[in-house]
């Protein structure tokens, strides 16, 4: 039984919750979280699997719910408690997935619509680029976002075509608020990519990185978000150690043949294992399993010789 608990006064659902964590998380996730505020608020108690009933979904659902809203550092599990963290700025970091918020001293500074309205009429080219914008989005953009997309090409200094193509990474990654965009405008800024050729390696770099967490979903069968611990997991065996998702998938295998689950730090041990044995492929991994078993410690007998040895010298002592 979880006895779901206020860690202090707040708004029941933070505008911060609304905006920046919920339009990533899963639906059932969603669900879950809210259904616990709600108690929280009311004292009322209740097991993962009176929540996966009355919500309709499985229990593994709620389990992961928890497990994912703990990582974001929404909520803090205990023996048989969920408290609630309010989600400021202070108290818990922003979605994995999100971009890195850069110093205020890098951000663009406030201007008045009609500043905006000036450069639009002076200055065809955004014109031309918000209505491309609205194409992309399928909406009209709102006074706001219009002044994000004057911000990308005066203050970060985008032509038409990046902007553009800044968009369509974005919408790529199936997100269309302007606050990712401009995260991912700000961050693209303080690494230095103002042009197209950049922005075409960064791309493909986290295009590249997606494709690898996807192809290891399927291989371990997941149907949840991965954690952000995961996530460093992942990202350290393709890009530091370089391997492919089918050494994963062979890491895998003897991870769940040796323990009966999927256990991360299991994985990471063989796959470090590999990288310093300079296995680097599944023809490695048969090769070196059909060489002979090498003596331990320095060509020492193993234990279990030992013992037979002297068994064997003291028959003859005896006889």
């Amino acid at each position: 039984m979880a006895v779901f608990r206020l860690a202090r006064k707040m708004v029941p659902v933070s505008v911060k919750f609304i905006t920046e964590y919920m339009p990533e998380a899963h639906g059932e996730y969603v669900k879950v979280y809210l259904y616990g505020l709600s108690a929280a608020c009311s004292g009322i108690e209740a097991d993962n699997a009176a929540i996966a009933k009355l919500l309709h979904i499985l229990v593994a659902d709620v389990e992961n719910a928890w497990k994912y809203w703990s990582e974001k550092g929404l909520v803090r599990l205990g023996d048989g408690t969920v408290d609630f963290v309010c989600p400021t700025e202070e108290d818990a970091p922003s979605p994995a997935s999100e971009p890195e918020q850069p110093p205020a001293e890098d951000r663009p500074p406030h201007v008045s619509a009609a500043e905006v309205a000036r450069a639009l009429e002076m200055n065809p080219a955004m014109k031309d680029t918000i209505s491309m914008a609205e194409q992309m989005l399928e909406k009209p953009l709102s006074s706001r976002e219009i002044t994000a997309i004057y911000n990308l090409m005066d203050w970060y200094g985008m032509d038409s075509a990046l902007v553009l193509m800044l968009l369509e990474y974005c919408i790529s990654q199936g997100k269309k608020n302007f606050s990712y965009i401009e995260k991912t405008a700000q961050g693209w800024n303080r690494d230095g990519i103002t042009d197209i050729k950049s922005a075409e390696a960064v791309i493909k770099r986290a295009t590249d990185e997606r494709r690898f967490q996807g192809r290891c979903k399927k291989i371990f069968g997941l149907e949840r978000a991965f954690t952000v611990s995961e996530l460093k997991y992942l990202n350290s065996w393709r890009s530091e150690l370089g391997f492919s998702p089918e050494m994963v998938s062979r890491a895998y295998d003897i991870t769940v043949n040796n323990t009966g689950k999927l256990a991360f730090a299991y994985m990471n041990r063989i796959l470090q294992s590999w990288h310093e044995k300079g296995v680097r492929r599944p023809a490695d991994i048969k090769e070196r399993d059909s060489r002979p078993a090498q003596a331990h410690s320095g060509g020492k007998m193993d234990e279990q010789a030992l013992i037979e040895m002297r068994r064997r010298l003291g028959a003859e002592d005896k006889s």
